[in-house]
Parts: structure tokens; C-alpha cells; sequence
């Protein structure tokens, strides 16, 4: 059973310490569970292992990924105090252990010995809190969160640290926005304290490449190129990890002796959110398409290259959105639709998100779909001023009152109400594939998707 399946079993609050254990866990020693680790069986490890995305990388995001390219890459460059397996099993990242008190609201956590920025300065506990800091103060959905853990967390010594969590689980602690890094760090990259640096990124006419060399000799560099076009073309030319949703791609690769490919767990869900309960242009849709489910299906099969599914419920906000204390900032009414309202937006550099508000425009023919720049779609969101927005959601969110109150800082006019069944209607559930070389990596697969390469020879 995954971590997706536990999450269907767990009530109003999905992933409490009681989906994992009778009582609050002891000092955290244990490694990932076999199945969330994809093995190489050589005894000799690559000098190099070739990774092609396919989706971009933007070092000014770092280290709070928006991309599955970011995701891989900030996985190995930014460490976060816990990390969670594909399976909801916690095991160590900046610290070696944790200990909760008998509230399951404050944990202690002790950081490894070896801990280090990339400079080879220690991580001290103040810099966890630094970093908190730092990001508290960015305008993203997740910095007035984060900003209430730094407020809240209690500098112990050097080594340890108590964070206190009150309305949230305690694996948030693994949320990419509670990554570590030198707040002072200059563009373009911040200083982490992850097994890999970066040292080269070029872009132009050609596929932009990112290099990734470990910090300490041992472990293989990692050579990271964006795939725009068709995937098949990094098989072609030797990959030795390929991470896509494309089933072209994956089918190609089957055909391959010299490659394995792994389903990785569904990790998105798209969805359709609309400032009024009963927007005309989704109505038009479902009774074209018959019903929902049916819409569900059609969208999954006919509209996206990707791997992707109907969604088989309501979505996971609308199972807790009425047990999540203190997640509903006061939202504003959304502005009532105008002249040229009549759009459903996307991000720009989201294929999926407009191949799906293509073919609702197609369907209903009652709209318009326009791609926003991903600042302008942040911008419009929050404002609630368009027909409808196609927005992309963790599927199963670690912590999802916190995930939760994130989405209504990004769109305040989804808390008018209290309830998100009529304005956030979930359509599409994607997940990647990994296609590896075999014998040429060995990484652990985490909670939402990404691959984290192991580095153990690599660590100071």
C-alpha cells in the first residue's frame, strides 16, 4: 500500500500520526522502505548519470520547486529537516533524529553531525530558522506559513532544535518550502546543504542543461537536460534516467532491453476553479460531455500527452476543508464576471493546464482559453476577476490543512463559504514514469514522485 492509498484511508486530518503508528514515534533512525528504493546492482558506481526532464529548471525558484524538473533538482541540492518515502515512512534528512511530546505538536529534532552548507560551514540550528525566515518574507502561498514556524521554533543549542506545530502534522517538516539555505546567499543560486551543488547551467537555442557535481568525491554528477520536444529523442541519445509523463515515450522504452521503467507515485491533480458556484461554461461542459466522471475520462484520454486518469472523487479538500482549524482566511466574494471575463487562464509553461482548458473551451464553446505568465497567473488567481482557472494541486497532500490554507492564500475567494465543492472541481490525476539505465543510478523514491539520488558515498 502507498502513501496515496493511506490517504484514502485516513479521516479529516489524512496523515496524523495514527496512519503510521499506535503512539508518537521514537528517535528516527530507520531508512526508506524497500519499496520506494530503485537500486543499482553494480559494484562499480557511474562517474556521470545523464537525467533528461521534461520540464525546465529556473534557478530563481529555488529552492521551492514549480516544475517536476525543480522538484528532482532542488531534491538534490536543498535538504529539508525530514524527508518522507513513497510509502509515508519518515526517515532522516538534516536531522539524524526527532522525538515528539505527548501532544504530537512539538518536536525535537537533533541535527547530523555532519551537516554542511556547500561552503562546508556547519548547519547550525539559528540557520534553520534564518532560512524559515527568509522565506516567510516571499509572496508565495506557502511564506505566511512558514514564516509562523520560524516564530514559533525554540533555538535549543547549535544541535537541536524545538519546532512547534499546532495546526499541522508533524510531516510538514518535509514540505520542499521548509527547504534550508543561506538566505544570503546572491543569485543564482542560494547556498543548501544537499550532496550536490550546481556549478553549470546553459541555455539558449539548445535544450537547457544543468550540471550537479557532488559536494564530496564518490558519488556520480548528475547531468540534467530539458526535454522539449518528443522523449523519445533522449532515449536515442543515451539517457540514463528519463523522467516523463509522456506514454509515447514510455511505450518506446519498453521495447528497450538495457532499460527498466518504474511507475512513480500519481503525484497532480488539475483542477478547474471557478469564482461562481455554478459557472455557466462548466455547466455547458458536463451536459455535453453527460456527466462528470464521463468528462473525467474523456479529459484523461483525449486531451493531455501525459499519463493521466479521471479523478475518482470529489478531491481531497473537500473531504476536510470542514475539519481544518484556523485554514480559512477571510476570503473575499469574488468581483461578479465582466466584459472579457470570459477566459479560463492557464500557466503559460504548463502543457497540461492548456491542453485541458483547450478542450473545455472546445466543449463548451462558451469560453476562451488564455495562457498567463506564471507571475500574471498568480496575480489573477488571487484577484478572482476570470471565467475560471485550470490550477495544478499536490494529489495527496503530506499535510493537507496546510496545503489547504496555502490554496486559499493563493485564491482568497475559494473561503467564501466555508465549502469548495461547487468552486474547485477536480478533473485530472497525472503521474511520471521513471526510465532508468539499468545499473546506472540508485535513488529513493519520495512522497510526491521525485527521485532523490543517493549520495551516501558522498557525504562529508
Amino acid at each position: 500500500m502507498g502513501v496515496r492509498d493511506v490517504l484514502s484511508l485516513c479521516p479529516a486530518i489524512l496523515l496524523s500520526l495514527g496512519c503510521f503508528a499506535a503512539g508518537p514515534p521514537g528517535p528516527a533512525t530507520i531508512g526508506p522502505r524497500p519499496s520506494c528504493s530503485l537500486g543499482a546492482t553494480s559494484a562499480t558506481p557511474a562517474e556521470s548519470i545523464a537525467v533528461a526532464a521534461s520540464s525546465a529548471i529556473d534557478a530563481a525558484h529555488a529552492p521551492e520547486p514549480t516544475t517536476s524538473a525543480e522538484r528532482f533538482a532542488f531534491a538534490q541540492t536543498y535538504e529539508t529537516l525530514i524527508n518522507v518515502d513513497c510509502e509515508g515512512h519518515a526517515y532522516p534528512g538534516l536531522a539524524r533524529s526527532w522525538t515528539t511530546d505527548a501532544t504530537k505538536t512539538r518536536v525535537t529534532l537533533l541535527l547530523r553531525d555532519d551537516a554542511r552548507f556547500w561552503s562546508g560551514e556547519p548547519v547550525a540550528a539559528r540557520d534553520i530558522v534564518a532560512a524559515w525566515q527568509s522565506t516567510g518574507r516571499r509572496s508565495t502561498s506557502w511564506g505566511q506559513l512558514v514564516r509562523r514556524l520560524a516564530e514559533a521554533a525554540t533555538i535549543v543549542d547549535d544541535r537541536t532544535l524545538i519546532v512547534s506545530l499546532p495546526d499541522t502534522e508533524w510531516l510538514a517538516l518535509a514540505e520542499p518550502a521548509l527547504a534550508v539555505y543561506r538566505p544570503s546567499a546572491g543569485p543564482p543560486w542560494p547556498e543548501g546543504t544537499g550532496p550536490y551543488r550546481p556549478v553549470e547551467s546553459v541555455t539558449g537555442a539548445a535544450p537547457a542543461t544543468l550540471t550537479l557535481m557532488p559536494v564530496a568525491p564518490g558519488a556520480p554528477r548528475l547531468v540534467i537536460r530539458s526535454v522539449r520536444d518528443d522523449a523519445r529523442d533522449a532515449i536515442d541519445a543515451g539517457v540514463d534516467l528519463l523522467l516523463t509523463a509522456d506514454p509515447v515515450a514510455v511505450r518506446y522504452a519498453a521495447t528497450r532491453s538495457d532499460l527498466t521503467t518504474i511507475a512513480l507515485p500519481w503525484s497532480r491533480t488539475f483542477a478547474l476553479a471557478a469564482p461562481r458556484r455554478t459557472p455557466g461554461v462548466l455547466t455547458e461542459v458536463l451536459s455535453s460531455a453527460g456527466d462528470s466522471a464521463a468528462l473525467r475520462a474523456s479529459l484523461a484520454r483525449d486531451a493531455v500527452r501525459a499519463e493521466a486518469r479521471g479523478t475518482e472523487s470529489t478531491g481531497w479538500w473537500s473531504e476536510i476543508s470542514q475539519n481544518c482549524e484556523s485554514s480559512h482566511p477571510n476570503g473575499a466574494a469574488p468581483p461578479d464576471a465582466g466584459p472579457g471575463s470570459r477566459r479560463i487562464v492557464y500557466r503559460a509553461d504548463d502543457p497540461v493546464a492548456r491542453a485541458l482548458a483547450e478542450r473545455l473551451v472546445a466543449i463548451g464553446r462558451r469560453a476562451t482559453a488564455a495562457p498567463l505568465a506564471p507571475a500574471d497567473f498568480e496575480r489573477a488567481l488571487r484577484i478572482g476577476g476570470e471565467l475560471a482557472y485550470v490550477v495544478s494541486l499536490p494529489r495527496a497532500p503530506l499535510t493537507p490543512c496546510r496545503e489547504l490554507t496555502a490554496l486559499l492564500l493563493s485564491a482568497p475567494w475559494l473561503a467564501n463559504g466555508g465549502r469548495l465543492d461547487g468552486l474547485l472541481f477536480p478533473l485530472v490525476d497525472m503521474r511520471e514514469r521513471a526510465v532508468v539505465k539499468r545499473d546506472h543510478a540508485s535513488a529513493i523514491i519520495e512522497w510526491d514522485g521525485t527521485l532523490r539520488i543517493r549520495a551516501e558515498s558522498g557525504r562529508r
